[in-house]
């Protein structure tokens, strides 16, 4: 009986895995839920069959998660069996009630401001060769997740009514999308493009001829970050600058949130609250108020300097 049910653990959970967009997002997936169908198979219990005090309880095994984990793993739960209850294999989802810590929002991720992101795009043309510029370009101006560009093959370029257009299969939800470029960056990937069959590499490593890896381009940009003379960022830095100085410049969030690819506008509003917090932070303008009793209407830019 116990094997049985270890079996048809397995065949649940990969069912549920070959479903997942993305290989990291799966390996992500993979590593919270394997401890978790283990846990409950010592317990006696199989994964469909869990309940909210399983849940719990599990949660309580291990006090020394921190808040931001224990969200991760609770989420990775939920979207088991969120799938599950769609498939009609359970009746309730066991997260459902089970209250997670409050976490903090990635507000401390180093990003760039206007300035900043002008001199690193400017440098990214000459830094290498270039190597490292059609990656700079798609994260700072696109918004492109970390593991996006790697991805890409020269199929995916094209055009329509006279704009280079890029198709992107997501890391982090199924399906693709068509996105306009900025002509910029249209003219870095189609040079990139030039001479390659269409199922070919769009953006392969300079020196290698093979893919990126994550750790290889976090290496190459924060080289390219020193030779721009900016702050050190990540690839989801860059992001996180994208929508935030789109916001900044006036764009509508409602815009800036599909171009983003999120749920919800709720996740846009985020970034919003960072570029209030920069754009009209309260300690200058008080510092300002306190020396000459008056408060700048307008203050002066902070981001990107």
């Amino acid at each position: 009986m116990r094997a049985a049910r270890t079996g048809q653990d397995g065949i649940v959970l990969a069912r549920f895995l070959a479903r997942v967009a993305g290989e990291r997002t799966r390996e992500n997936y993979q590593r919270d839920l394997g401890p978790w169908s283990r846990w409950l198979r010592g317990r006696g219990t199989g994964l469909l069959d869990a309940s909210r005090q399983d849940v719990e309880e599990y949660l309580a095994a291990h006090p020394a998660w921190a808040p931001a984990t224990v969200c991760t793993v609770v989420d990775h739960v939920h979207g088991l069996y969120r799938w599950a209850m769609e498939e009609g294999l359970v009746g309730a989802d066991p997260t459902a009630l089970v209250r997670r810590p409050r976490r903090p929002r990635h507000c401390g991720r180093a990003w760039l401001g206007p300035r900043d992101l002008s001199r690193l795009l400017e440098a990214s043309l000459t830094w290498r060769g270039g190597g490292l510029a059609a990656h700079a370009h798609l994260w700072g101006l696109s918004g492109l997740r970390p593991g996006e560009p790697r991805g890409l093959r020269v199929a995916d370029l094209a055009a329509y009514d006279g704009q280079v257009t890029l198709t992107v299969t997501a890391t982090k939800d199924l399906g693709r999308e068509t996105l306009p470029l900025p002509a910029s960056t249209g003219r870095i990937l189609t040079g990139a493009a030039a001479g390659r069959g269409r199922q070919d590499l769009l953006l392969p490593h300079p020196t290698t001829g093979r893919a990126w890896t994550a750790g290889t381009e976090r290496n190459w940009l924060t080289g390219l970050c020193g030779y721009a003379g900016v702050p050190v960022v990540t690839p989801y830095g860059l992001r996180d600058g994208q929508i935030t100085i789109a916001l900044m410049a006036g764009i509508p969030e409602r815009e800036v949130s599909v171009s983003a690819r999120h749920a919800t506008t709720a996740t846009t509003s985020h970034y919003d609250r960072l570029r209030t917090q920069v754009a009209r932070a309260v300690g200058p303008r008080l510092e300002t108020w306190l020396r000459t009793g008056t408060l700048d209407q307008e203050p002066p830019h902070q981001t990107g300097e």
